[in-house]
């Protein structure tokens, strides 16, 4: 009898509910929610609005390019700021937000408002990392023909990739001097990030120097007398680039992390940098911020959780010899293998690079460190097939249990630790750290069938 009276009186409410929403004495929001049901229509999915702006196709359109899409569009600084743009709630107010300023979610005293220009650390380092990005696809898309004309190069591929080249090279240049510069200016905000800072400027450096390097030796080697040993100069100028490219990419990538991390913003991050989109894992990004949420609820603390950090041995080898693009290939197959063998509850992200990062959840120690070592050995016995050419390789795993007291720098720390063990004792091999030792893993081998994956 109870229970039917409260689902009466429950039903009575639904219906005066619905009764002042239509007749317009609920909220404003909840109207128009209630249009757009018995419309049919719904908000764009995904979008946040600022004065008709949909961030989230505004950045989907910035982080979406490739070799073949709109790069250009990818720099343009009015999607960038909205990177950084998160609704509040404010009773007086409503929303702000405009080209300028940004705001992030209320707090006890208020809602924080914050300029651009003030953080501009921030949005220097992401703007580096575009820059790379459009840089590496037209780079991609240059180390490609030149293979393809590999054998048979012609005099018009080889003045017209040196054309391209060397006007992406000056490119690049003026726009990571144009960050870099204002990055410089606000190296002062960091406070007990400072030494960061200065390394973020040295690595910046470091790049701009080969770039100059690569500029000098396009400007003075000769291009015409031999057509196939101009084609594999300049491939080699690619490659070194490329390894220049991605080292500085890590270390924004992880500047980027740690001064959210240094200003308690881990949680802000805005979900559309998550993601590696060569692989659709999460990436470092991603995988800082839902290790963050995970030991904010305590998951660490009540369930049993091991992590490895597996590396790919002599990656750059494969780069230099069939190229980058190929070298994308063999991620994609990485991270395709790496999902069939995870579990449901399982994290799996690409760490960098060549390295990823797997957690079995809800396992003990043992059982996780099987099927990292199981994955090992799958990846031994895989050929990956190029043009009918085989391509082999091998990884070394750093792996360590999570301790209920662990913090998320401390593993990764652990993590390091153990993969450089495995590293310097050669291919092939994982170590274990239980917090005070580095021990290497002896495994049986566990059957698993040789297979071969075109490319």
């Amino acid at each position: 009898m109870v229970f039917l009276t409260l689902v009466i009186g429950l039903v009575n409410l639904a219906l005066g509910f619905v009764l002042a929403v239509k007749l317009g004495y609920g909220p404003p929001t909840l109207l128009d929610a209630w249009d757009a049901l018995a419309s049919g229509g719904a908000s764009p999915a995904g979008g946040v609005h600022f004065d008709d702006v949909d961030v989230t196709g505004e950045l989907n359109a910035m982080l979406g390019g490739d070799a073949n899409g709109n790069i250009e569009a990818l720099l343009d600084d009015s999607s960038l700021d909205d990177l950084f743009d998160e609704p509040f709630d404010d009773e007086e107010d409503g929303l702000r937000a405009s080209e300028e300023v940004v705001t992030e979610e209320a707090e006890a005293d208020g809602p924080e408002v914050w300029n651009l220009d003030e953080k501009y650390v921030e949005t220097s380092i992401l703007k580096l990392n575009i820059a790379m990005m459009k840089s590496g696809a037209r780079a991609t898309s240059l180390d490609t023909r030149l293979r393809e004309c590999a054998g048979k190069t012609d005099q018009e591929t080889i003045e017209a990739c040196l054309k391209e080249l060397t006007e992406d090279c000056e490119t690049y240049l003026v726009e990571q001097s144009e960050a870099a510069d204002k990055l410089h200016d606000r190296l002062g905000e960091l406070g007990e990030l400072s030494q960061l800072g200065e390394d973020i400027e040295m690595a910046n450096m470091e790049q701009a120097a080969q770039i100059e390097t690569t500029l000098n030796n396009l400007k003075h080697m000769d291009f015409s007398s031999d057509l196939e040993a101009a084609n594999t100069r300049l491939l080699g100028e690619l490659n070194h680039l490329r390894i220049a490219r991605h080292r500085l990419r890590d270390s924004q990538e992880e500047a980027f992390l740690a001064v959210a991390r240094y200003e308690g913003r881990l949680g802000k991050v805005a979900e559309q940098l998550y993601n590696d989109r060569l692989t659709k894992l999460f990436n470092r990004i991603g995988l800082e911020v839902t290790l963050h949420q995970w030991w904010k609820v305590g998951h660490h603390r009540n369930r049993q959780m091991t992590a490895g950090i597996l590396n790919f041995d002599h990656f750059e080898h494969l780069n230099e010899t069939y190229g980058s693009a190929v070298g994308d290939k063999v991620i994609v197959q990485m991270a395709q293998i790496l999902r069939e063998e995870a579990g449901t509850g399982d994290i799996v992200a690409r760490f960098g690079g060549d390295q990823f990062f797997f957690m079995p959840v809800d396992v003990g120690p043992r059982t996780a460190i099987k099927k990292i070592e199981v994955l090992r050995q799958k990846i031994e016995r895989t050929t990956f097939l190029h043009d009918d050419q085989p391509i082999c390789l091998t990884f070394c795993a750093g792996i360590s249990e999570i301790k209920p007291d662990d913090l998320v720098e401390a593993l990764l720390g652990r993590l390091a630790d153990a993969l450089k063990k495995a590293k310097k004792e050669g291919a092939n091999h994982s170590f274990t750290h239980d917090g005070r030792e580095i021990h290497r893993v002896e495994s049986p081998n566990f059957g698993v069938d040789e297979v071969e994956i075109p490319l």
